[in-house]
């Protein structure tokens, strides 16, 4: 039986979450494939990992956890930005962290699956890259933040950005072309003017060596209330070179069968209400079996809710952003 290995990073807050993911996965994924999981950590005590080994029990899968700690050191002082964790920096590691693979997929836990990921895992075989996944959307107003940061031979890479939650990583070529050290590197030396760290990183170190992934394969749920009407589609993503009004089919085609629905943003579906495409994850979290964590964890989640607004209102008051 072939194996397909997937990786995950996250930390204690996201247990339940990450829970739901991969039981979702699971539950949809090819039963032709081992699914050899690992769980990069560096927070994790023997208790959460009993819980979220827990949920593969029932599946062909095996589940690993791998403690990051000594990479930590790599990254030290820096600070994080937004709601974006530390965790995003061990996406570039992977290469070293799995000798034994030469291609992995990786995948945020802020996400439900609704179909099965296992052909994304042998997409372009052969074929000269470094990473894959789903290209840009659309193109008003996108890159403006990069203006004030970037010069214009970087704007011109970034506007071909890959969204980094979810990936097909070519180990392989990463040890080939040495990226892992060119992209710790960069991460390390630019961080400051990162916006979406290791996305940005990501597609500046290692442009032109990049595919691109059918959308379906993840869309994000701003998808879902956004105007296709009056998208400036982005003819970069193979999938929206073409008129109009065909793209919006293509779009509509997507999100109606997605694989991967991902809750981008700071408000999530466990820990918020009114979230778009909510019902999808809550479903996913009673399948898992979840229902009292959920309910147990809300307190939990609601503090910190009131913590990171509160710091955000501070932060807006005094500096005037």
């Amino acid at each position: 039986m072939k194996t397909i290995p997937i990786f995950f990073t996250f930390d204690k807050n996201y247990i339940l979450a990450a829970k739901v993911a991969i039981h979702s996965m699971l539950a949809h994924a090819s039963k032709d494939y081992l699914y050899e999981l690992y769980i990069l950590h560096t927070s994790l005590s023997e208790r959460d990992c009993r819980n979220i080994s827990s949920v593969v029990t029932s599946f062909t899968a095996n589940i690993h956890f791998i403690n990051v700690a000594e990479y930590e050191k790599k990254i030290e002082g820096l600070e994080g930005k937004a709601h974006y964790s530390k965790e995003i920096f061990y996406k570039l590691i992977a290469a070293d962290l799995f000798p034994q693979h030469e291609r992995i997929i990786c995948t945020d836990v802020d996400v439900v699956f609704t179909g099965d990921i296992s052909d994304v895992f042998f997409m372009f075989p052969d074929e000269d890259f470094i990473f894959a996944g789903v290209g840009p959307i659309e193109n008003k107003g996108r890159m403006q933040k990069y203006k004030a940061k970037f010069n214009k031979e970087e704007q011109e890479i970034l506007e071909h950005e890959i969204g980094a939650g979810f990936l097909l990583l070519n180990l392989k070529g990463i040890r080939e072309k040495n990226k892992q050290d060119e992209m710790i590197n960069y991460y390390i030396s630019n961080y400051e003017r990162l916006i979406l760290p290791e996305q940005d990183c990501m597609i500046l170190t290692c442009w032109p060596l990049v595919r691109y992934v059918p959308i379906r394969f993840s869309i994000g749920t701003y998808l879902y209330t956004a105007n296709l009407q009056t998208i400036n589609f982005y003819r970069g993503t193979p999938e929206l070179d073409c008129s109009h009004p065909e793209a919006i089919i293509r779009i509509k085609e997507a999100i109606a069968n997605p694989v991967q629905i991902h809750y981008i943003g700071p408000d999530k579906p466990w820990n918020s209400i009114m979230v778009t495409k909510q019902r999808e994850w809550l479903r996913a979290m009673i399948k898992t079996g979840c229902l009292w964590e959920y309910i147990y964890n809300q307190p939990k989640f609601l503090a910190q809710k009131i913590k990171k607004y509160s710091l955000r209102r501070f932060i807006r008051k005094h500096f005037n952003i």
